[in-house]
Order: C-alpha cells, then sequence, then structure tokens
C-alpha cells in the first residue's frame, strides 16, 4: 500500500512534465504541420509516458522488449534452461507464480534482477550454487509489485530521454566551463584590483545555472517525480529488499543468501534521476536473514554445508578402561591439595643442586691426568696430534 501511495504521489507531480512537454512538442509541430497536429502531437508526447506507466504498474507483460534491447539479453539456451529447472525443483513445486519471460545477460557477475513481469539472469550465475537463492530473492519481487514500479516510475521518462539529458547536461557544463574561464580571463584585473574572490562567486553561480537547466531537461524528458522525491523512493526499495530476502528465507534459502551476501552482492538500481543506491548493506541483511533461518526450516542448509566445510569424522571412542572403586581411588581434590602444600622454593633449590652435580662431574672427567712417556708418542707434522702407543 505505501508504495502505491508513493506512486500515485509521484504522477502528481509528474503532471508537471506532462505540460511542459506538451507545450514543447506541441508548439515544435504547430510551426511545420499546423494546429491541429500539434495538439494530438503535444497530447501524445506528454500523457504517452504516464499511460505507459500505468499500464505497467496494473500489471500488464511488461520489461520483455525495451529493457531487453537496452541490456542486450537473449533467451535461454537449451544448458541454461536445463540448469535453471535442476535448481528449481523446489520452488516449482511450491507453486510459486514465475516469469513467462527469462532472459539471460552476458554480464559477469552473479547477479539477477526482475524488470516489470521480466526476470534478466546474469550468465555466470547459471553455473553457481547460488542460482537457487538469488532467483527466490528475484521471485519476492516478481511476486509483488517492486518490479513494476520500479519499472513504472522508470517510464515516466520518455524513451531515450536519459540519453538526451545527460548529453544535454555534459555539454551546458562544458559552456558553462568556457564562460566561467573567459570570464575570470577578462575580469581578473578587475576582481584582482578590489582584491575579491572571483572563484567563490562564480562557483556558486554556475553551479545553480546547471542545476536550473537540469530541472528543466528533467521536466522536459519526464521523471520530475522520481527526482523530487529520490529519498523517499530510495528508502522504500531498501525495505522492499529486506522483505525480498524475507521471502527467499520462508522458502528455505535464507542460509544460502547470507553464504552469498559473504562473498558477493546482488545487483543494484537506481532511481531515475537520483543517483544513490537502493539495496541495504550486507551486515543488515545478513542480521535479518539470520532471524527468518531460525524460524524457518532451510531446505539446502545442509548441502551448503557440506560445500563449504567438509568436516572430518568424529573420533573414535576411547576404549572404557575399570576403573578402581571408590574405596581405593585417590581422589582428585586430596592430591590438588598435596600439590598445593609444597613449598614454592623446593623446585628451584632441587634444579640448583642438579646443576651444580652435573657442573662438578664435567670438571672431574675433563681434568688432565698424569701419563708415561710410553703410553703417547707426539707424531711430527704441524698439528698437536697423539700418536697410537707403540707407533715408531
Amino acid at each position: 500500500m505505501a508504495g502505491i501511495i508513493l506512486y500515485i504521489i509521484t504522477l502528481l507531480l509528474e503532471s508537471i512534465s506532462v505540460v511542459v512537454r506538451f507545450g514543447i512538442v506541441s508548439g515544435l509541430v504547430s510551426l511545420y504541420a499546423g494546429w491541429a497536429a500539434g495538439i494530438v502531437a503535444g497530447v501524445v508526447a506528454g500523457l504517452g509516458p504516464i499511460i505507459y506507466s500505468l499500464l505497467v504498474v496494473s500489471g500488464i507483460p511488461s520489461g520483455h522488449i525495451l529493457v531487453r534491447r537496452s541490456l542486450k539479453a537473449r533467451p535461454l539456451n537449451e544448458t541454461e534452461g536445463g540448469q535453471l529447472e535442476a535448481a528449481l525443483v523446489h520452488i516449482r513445486t511450491s507453486g510459486v507464480p514465475f516469469p513467462q519471460h527469462i532472459f539471460t545477460v552476458d554480464t559477469e557477475g552473479l547477479n539477477a534482477a526482475i524488470s516489470g513481469r521480466t526476470m534478466y539472469i546474469y550468465r555466470e550465475l547459471f553455473d553457481s550454487r547460488y542460482l537457487p537463492g538469488v532467483v527466490a530473492h528475484e521471485l519476492g519481487h516478481f511476486n509483488s509489485m517492486d518490479g513494476r514500479l520500479l519499472l513504472g516510475i522508470r517510464a515516466l521518462t520518455i524513451p531515450g530521454g536519459f540519453f538526451i539529458a545527460y548529453l544535454l547536461i555534459g555539454l551546458l557544463r562544458w559552456v558553462a566551463y568556457g564562460v566561467s574561464t573567459v570570464l575570470v580571463a577578462f575580469l581578473i584585473v578587475v576582481f584582482a584590483f578590489f582584491r575579491i574572490n572571483l572563484v567563490g562567486i562564480t562557483r556558486p553561480i554556475f553551479g545553480i545555472t546547471i542545476q536550473f537547466l537540469r530541472m528543466s531537461i528533467i521536466f522536459a524528458v519526464g521523471g520530475v517525480g522520481p527526482a523530487l522525491l529520490g529519498s523517499i523512493w530510495r528508502s522504500y526499495l531498501i525495505d522492499r529488499e529486506f522483505a525480498a530476502d524475507a521471502y527467499a528465507g520462508r522458502m528455505g534459502y535464507a542460509n544460502d543468501l547470507i553464504d552469498f551476501f559473504e562473498t558477493e552482492v546482488l545487483s543494484d538500481v537506481v532511481i531515475p534521476w537520483y543517483e544513490q543506491p537502493t539495496h541495504p548493506t550486507a551486515t543488515r541483511r545478513i542480521a535479518s536473514l539470520t532471524e527468518v533461518a531460525a524460524q524457518f526450516p532451510q531446505v539446502f542448509s545442509l548441502m551448503r554445508s557440506n560445500q563449504r566445510v567438509r568436516p572430518s569424522p568424529p573420533p573414535a571412542p576411547a576404549p572404557v578402561r575399570p576403573q578402581p572403586s571408590a574405596a581405593v581411588r585417590p581422589q582428585r581434590g586430596t592430591a590438588h591439595q598435596a600439590r598445593r602444600m609444597r613449598p614454592a622454593w623446593l623446585l628451584p633449590v632441587v634444579a640448583g643442586l642438579l646443576t651444580i652435580a652435573i657442573l662438578v662431574g664435567t670438571l672431574l672427567v675433563a681434568s688432565p691426568r698424569s701419563r708415561s712417556a710410553d703410553l703417547a708418542i707426539p707424531t711430527l707434522g704441524p698439528t698437536p696430534t697423539l700418536g697410537v702407543p707403540g707407533a715408531p
């Protein structure tokens, strides 16, 4: 319900863009094709995006023509179709509504997305064990109004409007920089003489001018409502990400998504004219999914654990040894007390006595002994080696 109310307010604000677009298009067409043709063209240009947006939100098949073209997506091949069916056996048997249109995006990453009533799956995700969990998350968006609302607010901008706006805004920035450079060069002497910070004066002026022209372009191409309500839409879509995670968790994929968010992230989307991420942090999502996993059984948690860590087999039980009876078994407390009663200086004294005994024995063994001359005869040579007794 909150999404519908927010969408209605967005449409009311979008009426500004409808009026501006009607005036521009009807005026230009009237110059070449007459007043009647200009009115018709203005009505179509002004109300066309609004009507298409309403149809998308109402639930007509959408997201499989223009979005597919922009993403350069393609139909699933036989291998990808088999991998998807094998991974989603549990989802299929649960009777969850599934998108009619599914396409593959040849882009790196383990991501998927819902646009309108169409699902897009990145090619690398088909070979990943995270495929069931990620698709279950996207089904949470599909079986709510998330995909339709997001495509609906994007549909408020005329086709090609984003490209036109970015092109014009970029051109305006270059013009503003050029004008500011010429102005600085022309007035540098005057402002230097009066010691006025020219940069500090011109920068806010040109910044405000570019923002004003930016909003004027948005009024013409559409998207005024999302631009003015961007922060509110962002907060709503972040909450919807938690709802989609909970949807997948109730289907038994909370642990899989927890494992996924520890290494990967789902594709993020932005609100038209509001370049801010609409996905919560992975830490918050993991905390939310942990609570869901504790409430619902996880169908693939055991399989995930086996894939991540191969637990070592439990150690064999130790053989049972006969224990002495209580009458002859020494009490652990008594032995511990006996150890505690030993004086602290006893161990150092014993170690010192042993060390002294070893040193004395070593000196006695190594002391020189008197030998008779016939026991050892020195040999000739440069080294003081001793010959064998009796050698010549």
